[in-house]
């Protein structure tokens, strides 16, 4: 099922949508955040993420760039452009806006995320974020 959010109103949203949406909304949190519980249970620990570092990373070393403060968000907006679903796979894409500290320098990126639903429950298996220039 591929579906086009532009074309649904607040009342044809399908049930997954409306999950991973929200999925997505507490991840942008999770990491401002630096919540690690809600990390650990949102990203599956066979995440991979192709970083805006320019950098191919497993799930671990993205945490461990988030607590040395490597990677780090003031804020972290998503406006989730597209959302298709393939079976037990939801693939997401759109853009977003970082700010990070010191200066609050604002960064545009575009980004991909991709969900796996494995025994009922939603988690990240990929991502890919790269800045516009």
């Amino acid at each position: 099922m591929s579906t086009n959010r532009a074309d649904l109103g607040p009342d044809n949203v399908a049930g997954w949508e409306q999950e991973i949406g929200a999925l997505e909304k507490e991840g942008c949190r999770a990491f401002v955040a630096r919540d690690f519980d809600s990390l650990h249970r949102l990203w599956s620990d066979q995440l991979v993420v192709n970083s805006p570092l320019n950098r191919i990373l497993p799930k671990e070393q993205v945490l461990g760039l988030l607590r040395s403060g490597r990677i780090q968000h003031s804020s972290y907006e998503q406006h989730i452009e597209q959302m298709w679903r393939h079976g037990d796979v939801v693939i997401v894409m759109g853009r977003e806006t970082v700010v990070d500290p010191p200066g609050d320098q604002m960064v545009e990126r575009r980004f991909t995320d991709i969900w796996r639903n494995e025994g009922g429950a939603w988690q990240m298996i990929g991502r890919h974020a790269n800045i516009i220039r």
